[in-house]
Protein backbone atom coordinates (compact mmCIF):
# COMPACT_ATOMS: atom_id res chain seq x y z
CA UNK A 1 0.00 0.00 0.00
CA UNK A 2 1.53 3.30 -1.04
CA UNK A 3 1.20 6.65 0.72
CA UNK A 4 -1.73 7.88 -1.39
CA UNK A 5 -3.66 4.67 -0.65
CA UNK A 6 -3.03 5.12 3.06
CA UNK A 7 -4.25 8.73 2.87
CA UNK A 8 -7.35 7.64 0.94
CA UNK A 9 -8.06 5.07 3.65
CA UNK A 10 -7.84 7.77 6.33
CA UNK A 11 -10.12 9.99 4.24
CA UNK A 12 -12.75 7.22 4.11
CA UNK A 13 -12.47 6.64 7.85
CA UNK A 14 -13.04 10.33 8.57
CA UNK A 15 -16.07 10.41 6.26
CA UNK A 16 -17.47 7.35 8.04
CA UNK A 17 -16.88 8.98 11.43
CA UNK A 18 -18.80 12.07 10.34
CA UNK A 19 -21.65 9.88 9.08
CA UNK A 20 -21.72 7.95 12.36
CA UNK A 21 -21.96 11.17 14.38
CA UNK A 22 -24.84 12.46 12.24
CA UNK A 23 -26.68 9.14 12.63
CA UNK A 24 -26.01 8.93 16.37
CA UNK A 25 -27.44 12.37 17.16
CA UNK A 26 -30.13 13.28 14.60
CA UNK A 27 -32.09 16.47 15.23
CA UNK A 28 -34.85 14.53 17.00
CA UNK A 29 -32.44 12.91 19.50
CA UNK A 30 -33.34 13.93 23.09
CA UNK A 31 -29.80 15.20 23.74
CA UNK A 32 -29.30 16.86 20.35
CA UNK A 33 -29.45 20.37 21.82
CA UNK A 34 -26.96 19.41 24.54
CA UNK A 35 -24.33 18.19 22.07
CA UNK A 36 -25.15 20.39 19.07
CA UNK A 37 -22.34 22.89 19.58
CA UNK A 38 -19.67 20.27 20.28
CA UNK A 39 -20.75 17.98 17.44
CA UNK A 40 -20.98 20.95 15.12
CA UNK A 41 -17.38 21.83 15.96
CA UNK A 42 -16.31 18.20 15.52
CA UNK A 43 -18.05 18.10 12.13
CA UNK A 44 -16.31 21.30 11.10
CA UNK A 45 -12.89 19.92 12.01
CA UNK A 46 -13.63 16.64 10.24
CA UNK A 47 -14.55 18.56 7.08
CA UNK A 48 -11.42 20.71 7.37
CA UNK A 49 -9.33 17.57 7.82
CA UNK A 50 -10.92 16.03 4.74
CA UNK A 51 -10.20 19.15 2.71
CA UNK A 52 -6.54 19.08 3.73
CA UNK A 53 -6.25 15.33 3.19
CA UNK A 54 -7.58 15.74 -0.36
CA UNK A 55 -4.91 18.38 -0.98
CA UNK A 56 -2.23 16.08 0.42
CA UNK A 57 -3.46 13.19 -1.72
CA UNK A 58 -3.22 15.34 -4.85
CA UNK A 59 0.29 16.36 -3.89
CA UNK A 60 1.39 12.79 -3.19
CA UNK A 61 -0.11 11.66 -6.49
CA UNK A 62 1.69 14.47 -8.31
CA UNK A 63 -1.45 16.43 -9.13
CA UNK A 64 -1.01 19.20 -6.55
CA UNK A 65 0.53 22.64 -6.90
CA UNK A 66 4.22 22.51 -6.16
Amino acid sequence: MDDSEKLLEIEQELEQTGDKLRKLFPTDHPQFNDVFEDLGAAGHYIQESLYRLKAAIKTVQGDGDS
